[in-house]
């Protein structure tokens, strides 16, 4: 099915949040090599030498070729038609060793500046970083923050979100040495999906990156990539990593972040050149993990561009004031509750509500976000007898009979946690109601879900009722 290029907050990218020199995007496919500075095989983190970045103050906008970026705001930066603003926190003492450097990307309702003193990102100054925290502007067309989760067909197109980090990062680098064996990156919530959507993008630019409550659905490109030698680290608040608020105009209810989190560790893990660790908080909520910063420093620093790759990667103890447990296997989110749909007089009513059960109602990700639409369709809890009911009441069309059998089809493809986890149910209401304008099912299905402006961004054959 097509995924949308729209689609609110909630389901999205759901709902997420929380909290560049090239104008047309590599989509990450095979390494380019070489990004280790010439150590054909490290054998510890000392191996790798400091190698500033080559760079010109060509490469920066007219107004920042003769004006260094300074410690504090940062406007003005104008890339792809675009003026851009970044904050910036650079380290005492020594100014003339190539530094490493995070790059960090805001959450929903932030900017750089904000992100920076949440995340307490001075924390990786003080330990040597130059910190760039590039302010988002609102690029993303499913998530309306940073432009990181895209429609299928839309994922290597240029973005403008990428060609800005990729154009401060050479600009500061061509006022200030910086380590292009130590260029790292990371985000929180919103900025959590960017980060997923620029390092399958840009391996070969990064180190190392924190993927923190990032929704990883939807932000890769096609095909699908072969990563450089990197670290990535995904984190997560708990069991309780949720969001409620707003984003822009979309209003975004009880998201979940485990399931995604959990989709993350399992792709990363899979990269042969990446390697994956990931940190669950103790029930910290939607949060950066802020009292491990000083481990995930040293992590990011013990892991240079090109040590280890995937193997080999060994984690230190989690400190005991940390509040998260830490690991290098990938992490299987579950669902939380199970429902079984009874019998129904109408043949394959019952096949239709279990659908609506399993990747609805048991998804973590999305149960949140529809459960006023499950509620009116019958599902309230673990409780499928009402969905069964209003399906017999309402399946009285003539062509209704083939619409659930469509629906029992689809029911054989198994649900799974996260966004892509209810894409079986995406694609039966699409597919199944699709030139359906007198199933009555249809009709009451579609009803219920164009109530939620978030969801009629997924369900599109939903608009024609």
């Amino acid at each position: 099915m097509v995924r949308p290029a729209s689609l609110a907050a909630s389901f999205l990218a759901l709902a997420l949040s929380a909290f560049a020199c090239s104008s047309s995007e590599s989509t990450a496919v095979t390494p380019t090599g070489g990004a280790d500075a010439g150590v054909v095989d490290p054998q510890k983190a000392e191996d790798v030498p400091a190698v500033a970045i080559q760079a010109s103050t060509d490469d920066c906008p007219a107004a920042y070729q003769g004006k260094a970026p300074a410690p504090g705001w940062n406007r003005g930066f104008e890339v792809a038609g675009q003026k851009r603003d970044f904050w910036a926190i650079f380290p005492e003492g020594d100014s003339t060793t190539p530094a490493p450097v995070f790059m960090a990307y805001n959450g929903t309702s932030e900017n750089g500046q904000a992100f920076a003193e949440r995340a307490d990102l001075a924390a990786f100054a003080k330990r040597g970083f130059v910190v760039l925290a590039p302010s988002s502007v609102g690029n993303g067309a499913i998530w309306p923050i940073w432009d990181s989760m895209r429609a299928e067909g839309d994922e290597n197109k240029p973005n403008k979100d990428v060609e800005f980090v990729e154009t401060l990062l050479k600009c500061a680098a061509a006022h200030r040495p910086l380590d292009k064996n130590r260029v790292y990156t990371g985000g929180h919530s919103a900025g959590g999906i960017f980060t997923n959507h620029i390092i399958q993008r840009k391996s070969e630019l990064f180190a190392g990156a924190i993927v923190a409550s990032g929704v990883f659905t939807q932000t890769s490109p096609t095909p699908e990539p072969v990563m450089d030698k990197m670290l990535v680290l995904v984190t997560w608040g708990g069991d309780n990593d949720k969001y409620t608020g707003k984003a822009g105009d979309r209003d975004v209810t009880d998201f979940s972040f485990v399931p995604e989190a959990s989709s993350a560790t399992k792709f990363y893990n899979n990269q042969k050149n990446v390697g994956q660790a990931n940190c669950k908080g103790k029930n910290l909520g939607h949060a950066w993990l802020s009292p491990i910063n000083d481990w995930m420093i040293d992590l990011l620093l013990a892991h240079p561009k090109g040590f280890p790759g995937a193997g080999a990667l060994e984690l230190a103890p989690v400190p005991a004031t940390g509040r998260a447990t830490c690991t290098t296997e990938p992490f299987t989110a579950t669902a939380s509750i199970t429902i079984s749909c009874g019998a129904s007089t109408t043949a394959n009513c019952q096949n239709a509500c279990q659908l609506f059960a399993d990747c609805g109602a048991e998804n973590a990700s999305v149960a949140g976000v529809l459960k006023k639409e499950l509620a009116a369709l019958g599902i309230a809890g673990t409780n499928c007898g009402g969905c069964i009911k209003r399906c017999e009441e309402k399946a009285t069309a003539p062509v209704d009979a083939e619409v659930l059998d469509c629906m029992k089809t689809s029911q054989k493809t198994e649900c799974a946690q996260g966004i892509a986890g209810a894409f079986p149910l995406i694609d039966a209401v699409n597919i199944c109601c699709k030139g359906k304008s007198t199933s009555n099912y249809c009709k009451d299905v579609c009803t219920v879900i164009k109530g939620n402006g978030t969801a009629l961004g997924y369900f599109a054959t939903c608009q024609e009722f």
